[in-house]
């Protein structure tokens, strides 16, 4: 049990590298190319994250949760899932602060880091009760489309049909503006707002609305294999 639980937790960590370089990517375009063409290519990049997590097997927490509403799982998954959670918070900060360092060599570095702060800024700004509400329809828009997007992958390995789903769910949740717990907490490292209550609240409502978001994925994909199977 504890291999396994070390196991996932440092597959958890480079999953939250994985993400937090999707990131990155994300930044960097949307600094590069403003407007909607920057954050578009922007949107196209951030699912290669995605990508290497289903690619290489790494736990990522908001790819696995949804397992548990599918059927009953192994005592062993259950323990997993904070262990998994723990490891992205983990490599997503990691890669947050390596970030900085790439960062630093890149033309227009200061231009990059002032779009990393204010993306951070206006994730932790939750001034109001709608603010909340908010970030949490956002983060279940979010889980919809992660759960969809690694069931497509899965469910065609590397053939053209899951890779086209994967980068498709993703694209439409990043250029859509839905809030990923994993991402946020490498946006809240590069960005250094973790000291801001914000983000604290923030990554809480997104976990919340994560997970639960991925009911409504597992319910539709019943829904489509019923009508395929009768």
């Amino acid at each position: 049990m504890a291999k396994k639980l070390l196991y996932s937790l440092l597959m958890g960590i480079l999953a939250g590298i994985a993400i937090g370089l999707g990131g990155l990517l994300f930044i960097i375009s949307t600094t590069y190319i403003k407007g909607d063409l920057g954050k578009a290519i922007g949107a196209l990049l951030f699912p290669i994250g995605l990508f290497m997590v289903c690619t290489f097997g790494l736990h990522l927490y908001t790819g696995k949760i949804g397992l548990i509403f599918e059927e009953k799982q192994e005592k062993s998954f259950y323990l997993s899932l904070p262990i998994m959670f723990i490891g992205n918070l983990i490599g997503s900060i990691i890669i947050g602060l390596i970030s900085m360092l790439i960062i630093d060599g890149l033309i227009g570095a200061r231009e990059i880091m002032d779009r990393a702060i204010a993306i951070a800024d206006a994730k932790t700004t939750i001034d109001t009760f709608n603010d909340g509400l908010s970030i949490f329809l956002k983060s279940v828009f979010c889980g919809v489309c992660v759960y969809l997007a690694v069931k497509g992958f899965n469910m065609n390995r590397l053939k053209p049909k899951g890779i086209i789903v994967l980068f498709f769910f993703i694209f439409l949740f990043v250029f859509a503006g839905f809030e990923h717990v994993v991402a946020n907490m490498f946006y809240f490292t590069i960005g250094n707002v973790w000291g801001m209550w914000g983000a604290i609240i923030n990554i809480a409502i997104c976990l919340l609305g994560n997970s639960i978001g991925t009911i409504p994925g597992v319910l539709l994909l019943k829904i489509i294999n019923k009508k395929n199977e009768a």
